[in-house]
């Protein structure tokens, strides 16, 4: 469904290799899916066909944006049989989405979605788009928004579900949370409560472990156990650059705090060769059971 990278048409399917490798070993597969963003992996003449079909994002500013529209009909279909399919063809565990969700609170305002959100709301926008960026129809267009996103998230779940029950729904999410309902329209405490996805994956890249562990609480809180959550660890995320003594602190602050696991962002180069190795004799090192312990 979706152009083949350089990599496919060099070395062959790395879905079915990558489960080829994985099965092996036990370990699950969960295909991660970059959503909406085309800026860094998509083929340029792809993106500037969709340019020219109007289906990319645009900002109140009026600057076109090499990102999918997620309120524009034949995006939601795009993205939802592009993950759908994986499932359909491969026998993964899971799907994953990332990016699920819009740049920042400055898109889109696209002609497209002016007009879909006029029709959605019976009511035409009189000044657009000040009225729905900072005018008295904000916050409808921003609820409006988040239900774009909502839309492909519950899509995807209940028709991978259809063709697998078992198969896993996941998502990267920020940590923060109302505010990236707001700020991105990422709802992922509805998209947990509401059953569409199985866990989440919080994005609570820190060096600071106060702030770490405020992160998982408030997340905690909000979930009241309706899915695990295995929060991310910012290794090397922008901006950050942990010592593999923090990685292997905020995994053990991860555990007291009883999440569903955790996560390391990401597997590279620089984490094989400096994080691994330390992390095998500590935080992954499988711990004694005392004869006295207690859960």
């Amino acid at each position: 469904i979706l152009p083949r990278s350089k990599v496919y048409e060099e070395l062959g399917d790395q879905i079915a290799q990558c489960l080829a490798a994985a099965k092996k070993y036990g370990i699950e597969v969960h295909v991660w899916k970059v959503n909406y963003n085309l800026q860094h992996h998509a083929p340029r003449k792809f993106v500037e066909e969709l340019h020219r079909q109007g289906r990319t994002q645009v900002s109140v500013h009026g600057r076109p944006k090499d990102w999918l529209c997620p309120s524009h009909p034949d995006n939601l279909k795009l993205e939802a049989e592009s993950m759908v399919e994986v499932v359909r063809k491969y026998d993964v565990d899971g799907l994953h989405f990332d990016y699920i969700r819009y740049p920042d609170g400055n898109h889109c305002y696209c002609d497209g979605c002016r007009a879909r959100f006029e029709a959605a709301s019976g009511k035409k926008v009189a000044n657009w788009p000040d009225d729905c960026h900072r005018g008295d129809r904000r916050k409808e267009y921003l609820e409006w928004l988040a239900e774009q996103i909502t839309r492909l998230v519950t899509t995807v779940a209940k028709r991978a579900k259809a063709i697998r029950k078992d198969v896993k729904i996941s998502a990267a999410v920020f940590g923060s949370y109302p505010s990236c309902r707001t700020s991105v329209g990422q709802d992922w405490v509805r998209w947990a409560k509401s059953g569409y996805v199985d866990f989440l994956c919080p994005m609570d890249y820190t060096a600071s472990d106060m702030s770490f562990q405020a992160l998982i609480n408030n997340q905690l809180r909000l979930l009241d156990g309706c899915v695990p959550i295995y929060p991310g660890i910012g290794a090397t995320a922008t901006g950050i650059s942990l010592t593999p003594a923090q990685v292997v602190g905020q995994v053990n602050h991860s555990r007291k705090l009883c999440t569903g696991g955790f996560t390391i962002f990401n597997l590279g180069g620089k984490t094989a060769e400096s994080i691994v190795e330390g992390f095998g004799l500590g935080a992954g090192k499988r711990r004694a059971k005392l004869p006295h312990a207690h859960k």
